[in-house]
């Protein structure tokens, strides 16, 4: 569904974007209010909501083929909270901690039965990690904070931050194979 959506988009088609809209609309305000951290009033979220869907459409020439929407939308919904934030002079808020990402927040974003399971199977992964490791995965895929950032806040190098990432993606691969969702990259 979602090649022939990004297929239609390039070809100009609004009805693709429409149901793109319907489809989506949920998981992107979730992502913003989430990332935002419940400091932007509704107003700015549902705008910025719009916004999200603004700029795939304006950009639907340089999606990929085969390429998945959610990512995608996710990212420009990050970079549209922390550019809203640098409007208004001030610094995206950042969760010290873990613990409220909760499997609500899985079921918020989505309604698929299928998606809702892996994210659960993917929490209980990043659970099994130690610390810092799981405090880095969350930090910088759940919050985008940099890895310099990172560093600074564990007295590390950045090198060792993204080496740390990287033997935590490796060990969240072979978990979630191991738990039968084996297309997790």
């Amino acid at each position: 569904m979602e090649t022939d959506w990004i297929r239609r988009l390039k070809q100009d088609d609004e009805t693709a974007l429409c149901e793109i809209i319907r489809k989506y609309t949920g998981y992107v305000y979730t992502i913003l209010r989430n990332f935002s951290h419940g400091t932007l009033p509704q107003e700015d979220l549902e705008e910025l909501t719009a916004d999200v869907f603004l700029r795939l459409w304006n950009n639907r020439n340089r999606l990929r083929d085969g390429s998945e929407l959610a990512p995608y939308l996710a990212a420009i919904a990050r970079n549209g909270v922390k550019n809203r934030f640098r409007m208004l002079g001030k610094q995206p808020p950042v969760r010290q901690s873990y613990e409220d990402l909760t499997l609500s927040d899985a079921k918020d974003l989505c309604g698929d039965a299928e998606m809702v399971e892996m994210i659960a199977c993917l929490l209980r992964a990043l659970d099994s990690l130690c610390e810092p490791d799981r405090s880095l995965m969350i930090r910088f895929y759940f919050y985008g904070e940099k890895t310099s950032a990172l560093a600074k806040a564990y007295h590390m190098t950045d090198a060792a931050v993204r080496l740390r990432l990287h033997r935590s993606r490796g060990k969240l691969r072979k978990l979630m194979t191991e738990r039968g969702f084996d297309h997790v990259e």
